[in-house]
Order: structure tokens, then sequence, then C-alpha cells
């Protein structure tokens, strides 16, 4: 029997939220979004107008070339709002949907503080999360609890030092299809001089206060439930892990589903939590095993331990 192909981001996100008589957000669809003006009540939020936007990515040929799809129109402006305050009195709203939007959140905690608030009780967020193990973050070590507790503890706002340095200092050359194939273990930098850059950077931020783009944390589908769970079990934010598909092969992203469900316990809430192996979802994948051996190949492995007296596993190893 033919398996189905796995599903696509869209599809993942349809499946997750229902649009169809709801009404969502989406965070910085830009000119991809995962829900469609069409699937249902849809608002598009962004930290910028759209007009703003064609502006910053003029020279990006994926999101304002000429064969690139439109940007959507942004209904929400954020900047220097929250969703909550954007939204106003169309608060609360049944789901949202960020992809590849909380890695560059300075304080992870609060900013799921404010997409709960933007929520009605059930109300899901939907997630597209880069798994570090297949991007250029494949050099860093993954975010603690500790790290998040201690940005949102000092009310972080933009980019700290410390993750400005890491983001620049470990960014490496990844080759996606060779992880996957059990190879591209020792990804070269991606660019030159980068511990000195990093030190720059991370001087700038500092000094000046100076907001630079980063992935403030990173995680792979295991250490994000570990640290979820813990900060669920604290009562950090109103949300369960309601669902968790973890990165599929030749991917770089797994995806996550939160409701709120804050009339739960914290403890109710984190003991939801789901499991994965850490042999499959957070350890570095085993390469795929050879293909089997057609009849020829047997014949000749067959005579070749005849005439050595090697075992079948031994020729196999040493050829």
């Amino acid at each position: 029997m033919i398996s189905a192909p796995p599903m696509n981001s869209r599809q993942r996100a349809l499946d997750a939220v229902q649009p169809r008589g709801r009404i969502g957000v989406e965070i910085g669809p830009l000119n991809r979004p995962l829900i469609r003006r069409a699937d249902g009540e849809i608002l598009y939020a962004d930290h910028r107008s759209t007009a703003d936007l064609r502006t910053k990515y003029a020279t990006h040929p994926d999101v304002t070339g000429p064969d690139a799809a439109p940007l959507m129109e942004v209904d929400l402006v954020l900047d220097g709002r929250t969703l909550a305050e954007a939204l106003g009195p169309r608060a609360p709203v049944d789901y949202i949907v960020a992809s590849h939007v909380m890695e560059h959140v300075a304080d992870p905690i609060g900013w799921l503080g404010d997409m709960a608030a933007s929520l009605r009780e059930d109300g899901v967020l939907f997630l597209a999360v880069p798994d570090k193990r297949f991007t250029f973050d494949f050099r860093r070590v993954p975010s603690t609890t500790g790290d998040l507790v201690a940005h949102h503890l000092a009310r972080a706002a933009t980019t700290s030092p410390a993750q400005i340095f890491e983001h620049t200092a470990r960014t490496a050359n990844v080759d996606l299809v060779a992880i996957w194939a059990g190879a591209g273990r020792e990804p070269p930098p991606l660019f030159d001089s980068q511990l000195v850059s990093a030190l720059r950077n991370a001087r700038l931020v500092a000094e000046t206060g100076t907001y630079l783009d980063a992935h403030c944390t990173v995680y792979t589908p295991v250490s994000f439930l570990t640290v979820f769970r813990e900060l669920i079990a604290l009562d950090l934010m109103p949300f369960e892990i309601a669902a968790i598909t973890p990165t599929e092969r030749d991917q770089l992203q797994f995806y996550v589903t939160l409701r709120k469900h804050a009339a739960a316990s914290p403890a109710e809430r984190a003991a939801a939590t789901p499991r994965l192996d850490p042999r499959r979802h957070h350890d570095l994948p085993e390469p795929p095993p050879p293909p089997p051996l057609n009849w020829r190949a047997r014949i000749a492995l067959a005579w070749l331990v005849l005439r050595t007296g090697r075992s079948t596993q031994e020729t196999s190893l040493h050829g």
C-alpha cells in the first residue's frame, strides 16, 4: 500500500486551527500565508505596514521580486503594541498562527503571554519552529528553561547581547540533505571572523540598545517539550501542549499546537505534555540503512564469504 505524502506547513496549519467559521490572526505572513483569506476570517499582523515591508524587502526577490507572490495586506501593525492592544475590541480570537516567528523573540514567555491574552479559552496557537539540528543553528546549544526565564525576568524587549553573540558566533553553513543522510556533521562557518563579529555585535547591542535580528532561542523537538513542560508547570503561561509533530525526514522544522487552558492547574497542563524519543527527535539522525542487495550481489557476497572465511557481517563491513 502506498503511504500518503507528508502534509506541508499550510496543510498542518489548516488541520490545527480549522479556520472555517472562526476568526484568527497570522503573524508575519509576508507573501506566503499559511491561512488564506478564502479559508476563513483572518487578520494579518506584522511589526511594519505593508508599504514599509515593501521597502524593507526591496532587495529580496522571493518577497518583492517580479515573480514573487504579492505581499499580504497587513491588518494589524504591531510596532510597539502587543497583539491584544492591536486587536482591541476584536479580541479574543479563536486561533493564532506563527511560522518561524517565536525564535526571533527575545522574551518568548512574555510573547506567549500576549498571545494568550489575545485568545479565547480553548483557543489554539499553531507554531512552526525550526529544528536547530537542520538549520544554520546547528552548532548552537539548545535553549534552556533558565535562558527563557532570565530574559523574561529582565523584561527583554529586544535581542540581548548574549543572544546576538551566540547567533552570530555559531552560525553554520548547513547541508540539510547531507545531515539527514548521516554526513555534513562538521559544517563550516557561514562567514569569516565570526567570533570577532559576534563580540562587535554584542557590544553594539549592550552599549546602544540597537536592535539586531537573531534567532534568540533554538530548539529540537525534545528540548522544546522539556523547556515548555517546565514553564507550564511554573504557571508562566496558560497553555498546554496539545500536539507536536516532530521534524520529518529531509525537513527542517517541527510543528506545535498550544491550547489555552487557563482553567486547568499548572500541574495538570504540564502533565498533558507529549513525550518523544530523544534518540529520534533530539540526537542527530542515524543514516538510512543501505538498500537491499539484488540477487547478483547476494551471490557475489556469498562466494566471497566462502572464499575468505569471513562472516557476512565482516564482509559487509570490510568489503
